[in-house]
């Protein structure tokens, strides 16, 4: 009798763990069907990557943040893949290696994958290591990646945006600053600088009014523009003076664009105000030269220019001097 009501107690016992079990699995995939709902319509998606076996896992809402099919998505460590951008491939490799390594206390990372549409879709990756092995060294990683593609173009836009000036559109002295560290590399020699000046912009505010001085400016921008290259970096250094940088350009062709940028000048009407500027060229040939030494001479040159071109300064004061008295 004992027995048998043991054996039944036991039965019962069982039959409840089972219905728990049951019950804990259904709970759970209910958990985790509400969970891919939310991350489908939040452009979010989670990553499980073993790092012994080389693999990862995804969930539906990672391929679909990107456009593709489940099934036809990658389950290998995005950076192992051409999904990511070249040029942040190398940075994202780095910032994975040395978090797996332990130099670095957390993963997260910004960079662009290619979406199914042909697009780079820009996204936030954050990553936390959930287990070790017996020396501690990271086994598994797991993580979630955001696109974050609207707020990026957004930061980018704003970052041209302070770039720019906003009289000229002509990109300012920061940028300047900015793109001559980036093209002071043994790539880009010879590497050329032009530094302009403007002639009688004061003369134009204080005569005719700001409005005539900035369509000088204007019109300087647009011939500097017109003159060079796409890839050349034409900006507005400040006030009434100007920069240019030119990759792989040699002394020579340098020079030949202040020529040209001086005969366009010559053929623009600008009226009240006649358009000139004072042209100075050097040129970096060697990683050797300090490319501060190189914007100092173009700068000496403009300036030398300037002089030279004050002999003809008589003739157009006096031309001025009668244009603003028809204007007053």
């Amino acid at each position: 009798m004992k027995t048998l009501l043991w054996t039944t107690a036991v039965g019962v016992g069982l039959l409840a763990y089972i219905l728990i079990l049951i019950r804990v699995h259904k709970e759970a995939f209910y958990v985790k069907q509400r969970l891919e709902l939310a991350l489908a319509g939040s452009k979010m998606g989670i990553w499980d990557w073993s790092i012994t076996e080389g693999l990862v896992v995804r969930n539906s809402s990672y391929a679909e943040m990107l456009g593709y099919d489940q099934d036809a998505f990658t389950n290998k460590p995005i950076s192992n893949t051409t999904l990511v951008h070249p040029d942040d491939q190398p940075r994202l490799k780095a910032a994975l290696d040395s978090y797996v390594a332990g130099e670095t206390d957390e993963y997260e990372q910004e960079y662009r994958l290619l979406g199914a549409s042909g697009q780079w879709r820009w996204v936030l990756a954050r990553g936390v290591v959930v287990s070790r092995d017996r020396r501690q060294r990271p086994t598994r990683i797991v993580g979630i990646s955001v696109d974050i593609t609207e707020r990026k173009q957004m930061e980018l836009q704003l970052r041209e945006l302070s770039y720019k000036d906003p009289v000229t559109s002509l990109y300012n002295r920061a940028y300047f600053d900015l793109k001559i560290k980036e093209l002071d590399r043994e790539e880009s020699l010879p590497l050329s600088v032009i530094i302009g000046d403007l002639n009688f912009l004061k003369l134009a505010n204080d005569t005719f009014g700001h409005v005539a001085g900035d369509a000088l400016l204007i019109n300087a921008a647009n011939v500097l523009k017109s003159n060079c290259r796409v890839g050349d970096v034409v900006t507005r250094w400040g006030g009434d003076e100007f920069a240019i940088l030119l990759p792989n350009t040699t002394e020579a062709e340098a020079l030949l664009v202040c020529e040209r940028i001086r005969a366009t000048c010559a053929e623009t009407q600008s009226i009240p105000v006649q358009l000139s500027v004072a042209l100075g060229a050097a040129t970096k040939t060697s990683m050797d030269q300090s490319i501060d030494d190189v914007v100092e001479s173009a700068e000496d040159w403009m300036y030398r220019h300037k002089i030279l071109e004050r002999d003809g300064d008589a003739l157009r004061w006096t031309t001025l001097a009668r244009r603003a008295e028809r204007y007053h």
